[in-house]
């Protein structure tokens, strides 16, 4: 792929490929991509091994009649690293099913084997089942799934006691921080961590947290709520959620661990959902593993749909 000529092309692909899968970020992605397509010779520049941005963005394009008819997207995870991932494996419509995705995924395979890489790593629907196929055939093996699931319209909820459980608010400490990625590494099992470590920064809520907080309620919006289940001075389940802006949806995470699956979720998601609906009436989105079914069950009979699982899957070298 030359990012000069082929990354506005690429784009429209995308775009074309992925319309029902795309999110605010994707949708931000892809206008980004446009615009550095439009640099011409300064992207020509940036495309240069030593500036960096063709590890990000490299990968393969396949050209019939002078158009761009398949993309395939390959990324190191680091510079130190012998994982990469695979993404954005798109087929025009007009051009499916002659084996485009296959040839494209051969080349990507070969050059990530030319480079040394060890394990290869990619997400697909589960209901896509040429792909699924595709990648099978090629040795990639699921790992686990996360499931997209929507309410168009938060509803009028009763808060559920979950006595004799202490249900607190979480801090803005390290203790509590570190009680968070301790549930985290709890609630994930190995082969997953191996994929996706998990980092102990993120949990961390510092005074940028505290500032944010503090600037939505001054613009009227309603504060983000981060609630935590604790027993025996440690975490047994932690949500969170900030209310719609007219720019997003609200975002809901929920993490539980195994031995209070079945029990933690309703009374969780109960609060959350009573605090969204003071604040906002809109949309809420939730991106939870399938690997804790409990809780997609549970966000289900809040009346949130299923959109979509995607798998994501591996390849040992």
């Amino acid at each position: 792929m030359d990012l000069s000529r082929d990354l506005v092309h690429v784009a429209g692909l995308i775009q074309t490929a992925f319309a029902d899968d795309l999110d605010q970020a994707g949708r931000s992605m892809l206008r980004d991509m446009r615009n550095l397509g439009r640099l011409g010779p300064v992207l020509w520049w940036l495309d240069q091994p030593n500036i960096g941005i063709s590890s990000v963005l490299s990968g393969f394009v396949w050209v019939e009649g002078g158009e761009v008819v398949g993309n395939i997207t390959i990324t190191p995870v680091s510079s130190v690293s012998h994982r990469w991932i695979i993404s954005n494996v798109a087929v025009a419509k007009s051009h499916q099913h002659q084996g485009i995705a296959q040839h494209m995924m051969e080349a990507a395979i070969e050059y990530i084997h030319q480079q040394r890489g060890e394990v290869v790593s990619l997400q697909v629907r589960d209901d896509n089942l040429p792909a699924l196929h595709i990648y099978e055939s090629m040795g990639f093996q699921a790992v686990f799934g996360t499931a997209y699931l929507r309410l168009d319209q938060v509803p009028t909820t009763d808060a559920v006691s979950v006595d004799p459980v202490n249900l607190r608010h979480r801090r803005f400490t390290k203790t509590d921080a570190n009680m968070a990625y301790q549930l985290a590494r709890a609630a994930t099992p190995h082969a997953v961590q191996m994929e996706q470590p998990i980092s102990s920064y993120r949990f961390r809520l510092g005074i940028e947290a505290r500032l944010l907080d503090w600037i939505w309620r001054l613009m009227g919006r309603g504060p983000a709520l981060r609630l935590v289940l604790e027993k025996d001075d440690h975490l047994e389940a932690a949500i969170a959620t900030e209310p719609a802006t007219w720019r997003s949806e609200s975002q809901i995470v929920l993490t539980v661990h195994p031995a209070s699956r079945g029990l933690a979720e309703k009374p969780l998601i109960s609060h959350v959902l009573s605090h969204l609906r003071q604040w906002s009436h809109s949309v809420a989105l939730v991106r939870h593993p399938t690997y804790q079914p409990e809780g997609i069950e549970a966000f289900k009979s809040f009346g949130f749909r299923l959109e979509r699982t995607l798998l994501w899957m591996k390849h040992e070298m």
